[in-house]
């Protein structure tokens, strides 16, 4: 049961298997439980054989429970709702009542009974919550028509079951008050009072103290008392008498001729057919100003005017459109018609039904009304010549569709809203409506919960509208929702929105809902050009390039482009200008991205699904497999295909600028490496991600490196590829030596270590030995870092492997640098530079450059030092390495701070720093940082060099690189010494000598010899 009730509860939509074993066993799953679900399934499947032999489908990442709506109580229940508040809304609170009702009447006990996983309930609590939303509701209704006597009993017991429900306490007292029984109404009060103050520690809500005020002084308002005679009689089943002239204030009463038509001069007919306004219309103000300025010159042109408000579904095209339309009716004296298309497709049946209704309206008898489309143009054409009349047209479709509603003369003007362009229209203004700006969003949704709600919670409102994306219908959505739970903190909401799996569910308020609202746009489409919105969703693209849908499609580029303007005109996509490569560039608003998600995985057959990854998966190895960052690919992979896809046309070769293009595109090949291992297709993610990790270690980019590799490796686990697995924890090894987690880096190399020793790979085992002894270095721990290189200097050899030689050569010249072995240092780094450069690893000669240089400074060639690291910068900078590029340049300044040109060093400092605060390197930022401390102390600047100095030093105790911080702590101590505080400079000196002689570094002799000799030393690193 708690399986089918999960499925159940996400109808239509994919339930990953993860939920659905969350949904069986809550937080204590069986180590077999993914196997034993896969049981479950089977046997539910044959249970329900008999209703629908497709009723779960296998779709990965889990299963879809196809069902109509209309089979599911809570669906039904909440589509009752639904009427009932609309019947609410518009007067009808006996209709409204008996649709409640109705709803209510399909609850049998408590929702998910005997189900108490915590997933479970939590959809139970939320069911419960609904149920007495609309109980409430109905008694609401119920006391709008006067049926106390039924209620005073029922809401007893409810009050008695819900004792903390302010809404419910309000209504009984309500209820009381009208019986006559003033005191039990106070009573009731004063007994919610206690229960809150005593359960909760609060004081009874505004509303509860409102009624109760108003009972104190027996305000009108409350409605009249219910002599005891007449609660006896009534009969809930009764329709209710009218209660005042419901006669239309559009016209006169007509009489009725004997063929039913109207006997009434069209020409005296005035229709006043706007909807009601909404209220207050926030962020609008200059579309506001502009549409006025433009409907109201009709009253004086001498040809009609036509405005056209378009727009993404629920972007507010209709409330600014009603709310113009108010604003200058009296100008239009002769009357305003109003029509809402229904968007049934691009034929002109609509248009037919709605001319007869306008026609009807003019006073036209139903009798006379002409059957062709041509003959009612003409004749509403004729009825409106000369008058003043505005024609209000929301959700119009396309321009065949519009003409023959629009006026011909002179005096008359339409206003038209469209999820469509209508540039075929000629109109006098073409207003293209965005999404609201987050500050309006902010007002929008103040104005719906209320200020104080907004103010006490600012972070989680903001964060409400950022996930609304300014979508004015998902934020009045939510502001109806919140509206309607007083009690509900915003962050509660605000939590919920995140999970974008969720977000559409939490954008439905009654009749609000964002995902019926995308759905009218979506069905309106051509089949084609729906599933080039599906294909869209696959990848979930913030922005993208044609180019993108051409294999996804498998078609042209020049077809891609087609398919990408009419989304464009269907406002479903947004354009976005001319990339960085060039292209014309598309946006897609979030709410619309997770639409397409959706649509995707509820409409794409799995097979079609991987078929289009593969062709895009395809493309884009081959795009980036000219890319090499100065370095060859890792060892132990395959080489990335340079071969093109078929079905992919010459007009798609990489832009000249691969960097520029990689930028640009970076979160499309995220999105590609995600759905790719989502779907199985293990191997084209394992693939993509070796193909992109020089670029993000080039980039920094450390977020999409994590997803990707996350992503590619859950993929492969699952496919039990342990070659694959292996190489991706060595990637994830790196990606944390970048980010300076050194420990957690060695923890992957070691897992990767060991996978590759299993299978015997002699190169790839060499590759992690290299990782972990960098790690090693890093730490101070020399003499392990060595033990590694050697090991992997040893399998290198033995396979003659001259790039693998290489890295090994620059290890051991980097470690007998920093334990002070300057000849050992400079025989090794001269061996790599001859290998890097014969290998034509431009990245490698770069960083080994700065190596020597940094060999050459601590050995005090300062000439020598400062040629090779300008060497360095000039290599790096070639192969466009940012970040190598800084920390060569910090090496120069060094240079430059000991031959005294300050000027120089702080140049090239302050645009090292920038470079590394932009790529988020830590380590490059305190390295900086401390080398800015160094150059003040030079120059006797002591306040900013302690600045300087301390926070770095802050850093280094951040990262745990103790042998790092010793270093500062002993230019902080030449700081002391210079400011007269010889105490503090000796402790930090010898706190520094101490951590010197623990890791054995050049430092410990350096710094002891100067001490006896009675000299300052000066930082070496």
């Amino acid at each position: 049961m708690a399986l089918l009730a999960a499925g159940l509860l996400r109808a239509n939509r994919v339930v990953s298997t993860s939920d659905l074993v969350d949904a069986v066993w809550g937080d204590a799953p069986p180590p077999t439980a993914s196997a034993l679900l896969q049981t479950y399934v089977s046997n539910l499947r044959r249970a329900l054989h008999a209703v629908d032999r497709q009723l779960i489908i296998t779709r990965p990442p889990g299963y879809l429970f196809r069902v109509e709506r209309e089979d599911i109580d809570a669906a039904r229940f909440e589509s009752f709702a639904a009427q009932g508040r609309a019947a609410a809304a518009a007067g009808r609170p006996e209709e409204a009542a008996e649709a409640l009702r109705t709803g209510l009447a399909l609850w049998r006990g408590p929702a998910l009974d005997g189900l108490n996983t915590p997933m479970l309930r939590q959809a139970a609590n939320g069911l419960e919550e609904l149920r007495l939303d609309v109980l409430e509701e109905r008694i609401g209704c119920e006391l709008r028509l006067n049926r106390i006597g039924p209620l005073a009993a029922e809401l007893a017991a409810l009050v008695a079951e819900h004792p903390l429900r302010e809404t419910l306490r309000a209504q009984q007292m309500l209820a009381l008050f009208r019986l006559g029984r003033q005191a039990d109404a106070l009573d009731a009060f004063h007994q919610a009072r206690s229960v809150l103050q005593s359960e909760l520690g609060v004081e009874p809500g505004a509303e509860l103290r409102r009624v109760h005020q108003a009972i104190l002084t027996a305000d009108p308002s409350l409605g009249p008392p219910v002599p005891v005679h007449a609660v006896t009689r009534i009969d809930p089943q009764r329709e209710p008498g009218p209660e005042h002239d419901t006669a239309s204030d559009s016209g006169p009463a007509v009489a009725i001729d004997d063929n039913g038509g109207r006997r009434i001069d069209p020409a005296d007919r005035l229709p006043r057919q706007l909807p009601p306004q909404l209220g207050e219309l926030i962020g609008r103000d200059r579309e506001m100003a502009d549409l006025r300025q433009t409907l109201l010159t009709a009253a004086s042109a001498d040809h009609p005017v036509c405005c056209v408000i378009t727009g993404k579904a629920g972007s507010g095209k209709t409330a600014l459109a009603n709310a113009v339309a108010h604003e200058v009716r009296d100008v239009f004296r002769d009357g305003q018609l109003y029509a809402v298309f229904r968007g049934g497709g691009t034929g002109t049946n609509e248009t037919h039904e709605i001319l007869g209704a306008f026609l009807r309206a003019l006073g036209e008898p139903a009798s006379r009304l002409p059957e062709s489309l041509e003959e009612r143009s003409s004749l509403f054409r004729s009825r409106i010549a000369g008058r003043r009349i505005l024609i209000v047209l929301d959700n119009a479709g396309p321009e065949a569709q519009v003409r023959p509603l629009l006026p011909a003369h002179g005096g008359g003007a339409a206003l038209l809203s469209s999820r469509a362009a209508l540039v075929g229209l000629e109109s006098q203004s073409n207003l293209a409506l965005d999404v609201l700006e987050p500050d309006d969003a902010l007002r929008l949704l103040s104005q719906l919960v209320a200020p104080e709600r907004v103010s006490a919670e600012p972070a989680a409102a903001e964060e409400i509208v950022r996930l609304c994306g300014g979508l004015p219908l998902a934020v009045r959505t939510v502001g109806a929702r919140l509206a309607a739970r007083q009690r509900w903190p915003l962050n509660v909401l605000a939590s919920r929105l995140r999970d974008e799996h969720r977000r559409l569910d939490e954008l439905v308020a009654g009749d609000l809902e964002v995902r019926a609202t995308l759905q009218l746009s979506y069905s309106s489409l051509p089949d084609p050009i729906r599933l080039a919105f599906r294909r869209l969703g696959l990848i979930s693209p913030a922005q993208f390039s044609p180019w993108l849908l051409a294999p996804l499609l498998d078609v042209t580029p020049a077809k891609a482009e087609y398919f990408a303007e009419r989304l464009t005109d269907a406002q479903l996509v947004d354009a976005a200008g001319v990339g960085l490569d060039g292209q014309l560039r598309y946006g897609m608003h979030d709410l619309i991205r997770l639409f397409a998600r959706e649509r995707a995985d509820a409409e794409e057959p799995i097979a079609d699904q991987c078929e289009a990854i593969e062709r895009l998966g395809g493309l884009l190895l081959t795009l980036i497999g000219g890319l090499r960052i100065g370095t060859q690919p890792p060892a132990g992979t395959d080489p990335v295909r340079t071969d093109r896809p078929a079905g992919i046309a010459s007009g798609d070769e990489p832009p000249d600028d691969v960097h520029t293009w990689l930028d640009q595109e970076q979160w499309t090949l995220v999105h590609t490496v995600e759905q790719a291992a989502r779907l199985g297709r293990h191997r084209l993610a394992r693939r993509l991600c070796e193909a992109l990790l020089p670029w993000f270690r080039l980039r920094n980019s450390f977020e999409p490196w994590l997803r990707t590799h996350s992503a590619a490796l859950e993929a492969v686990r699952a496919a039990k590829d342990r070659p694959s697995e292996a190489i991706l924890l060595r990637g994830l090894g790196q990606l944390y030596y970048e980010q300076d987690l050194l420990d957690e880096a060695a923890e992957y190399y070691r897992g990767a270590l060991t996978v590759f020793r299993d299978l015997g790979d002699r190169r790839g085992e060499a590759g992690c030995l290299l990782g972990e002894a960098s790690t090693h270095r890093e730490q101070g721990r020399f003499t392990r870092a060595l033990e590694f290189l050697e090991g992997a200097r040893a399998i290198y050899s033995q396979m003659d492997d001259m790039a693998g030689l290489a890295e090994c050569s620059y290890g051991f010249g980097h470690v007998n640098r920093e334990v002070g072995n300057l000849a050992g240092a400079a025989a090794a780094l001269e061996q790599a530079l001859a290998a890097y450069r014969q290998v034509g690893d431009r990245r490698g000669e770069g960083m080994t450059l700065r190596s020597m240089a940094m060999v050459h400074r601590a050995d005090g060639a300062l000439a020598k030092s400062e040629q090779l690291a300008e060497e360095a910068i000039s290599v790096l900078r070639e192969i466009g390495d940012r970040l190598l590029v800084a920390y060569a340049m910090q090496c120069l300044a060094k240079v430059k701070i000991r031959q005294g040109c300050g000027e120089h060093a702080a140049s090239l400092l302050k645009e090292a720093l920038q470079v590394c605060t932009d790529l988020c390197d830590g380590f490059g930022v305190a390295l900086v940082t401390r080398t800015l401390g160094e150059l003040h102390l030079a120059a006797g600047e002591l306040d900013e060099a302690a600045a300087h100095l301390t926070a770095a030093r802050d850093r280094w105790s951040a990262m745990r690189l103790d042998l790092f911080r010793a270093r500062t702590d002993r230019d902080l101590a030449e700081v002391h010494r210079r400011r007269g505080d010889l105490a503090a400079a000796e402790e930090l000196r010898g706190l520094a000598l101490a951590t010197f002689r623990r890791y054995g570094s050049r430092e410990q002799s350096e710094l002891a010899n100067l001490l006896e000799a009675g000299r300052e030393p000066t930082g070496s690193e």
